[in-house]
């Protein structure tokens, strides 16, 4: 008789985007997994026992029996071929998936890596003194490659939900704070659309809980409260 999987250990601090993909990776497919909370902005991720199990320190992390992964996109894949056997999310077609996985380096590479730019800047600098028209005019080309993206389809890598949906909503509902896609119109509707799916719910709180940290630490206010973003996209 084969053994139980263990169930899955994650773990998170909401308020960071690549967690928040997983968490609605977890929701949509109805994962039993352990949460662990590590509060980055108190700098648990650097304590002794955490830096053992991922020396780079960050979150999320994810402990499946023996396997620990550290990167979300690689998360995102491992639960979605454990846990998704129809194949929806990540594709079992070949051409299919790997164009999944070209939108989830797109994000990780391009998209995060700016919006971790600017959210770095207000932490280290305060917002008064960061370059916002720099940033803004960064995030606005990582838009527009999303924009094109959508040309010709419906989702973010093709004709149905993948998880490269899951991972760039997550990232842009963050920089939405700041910078909504209003120059975008394909953007907007697909951001509108994965706005209304039940597992982005599991976006929402620690959307909320960064906003709050980040205006704190920086002594601003976003222009539109995360709440209110839903009807800033439409």
């Amino acid at each position: 008789m084969s053994q139980p999987q263990p169930k899955p250990i994650l773990y998170y601090d909401d308020r960071s985007p690549p967690v928040r993909s997983c968490l609605m990776l977890i929701k949509l497919l109805n994962i039993d997994v352990e949460l662990r909370f590590v509060d980055l902005f108190k700098g648990e991720q650097f304590e002794k026992d955490f830096l053992k199990l991922n020396p780079q320190h960050s979150v999320p992390t994810l402990v499946h029996g023996d396997l620990v992964l550290t990167d979300s996109h690689v998360i995102l894949i491992h639960l979605a071929e454990k846990f998704d056997p129809n194949g929806n999310l990540w594709p079992k077609g070949y051409e299919e998936r790997m164009q999944v996985l070209n939108r989830l380096l797109f994000e990780c590479s391009f998209l995060f890596r700016r919006d971790s730019d600017f959210m770095s800047a207000i932490v280290r600098q305060g917002f008064a003194n960061v370059d916002v028209v720099h940033h803004e005019r960064k995030l606005s080309e990582a838009y527009g490659v999303m924009e094109s993206y959508l040309e010709n389809c419906e989702y973010m890598a093709g004709e149905q939900l993948t998880l490269a949906d899951l991972s760039m909503v997550a990232t842009l509902s963050t920089v939405n704070l700041m910078f909504p896609p209003t120059r975008f119109p394909r953007l907007r509707r697909w951001f509108t659309a994965m706005q209304k799916l039940d597992s982005y719910g599991a976006n929402c709180s620690g959307l909320e809980k960064l906003r709050h940290t980040i205006e704190h630490i920086g002594k601003f206010q976003f222009p539109i409260p995360a709440q209110d973003e839903e009807e800033l996209a439409e």
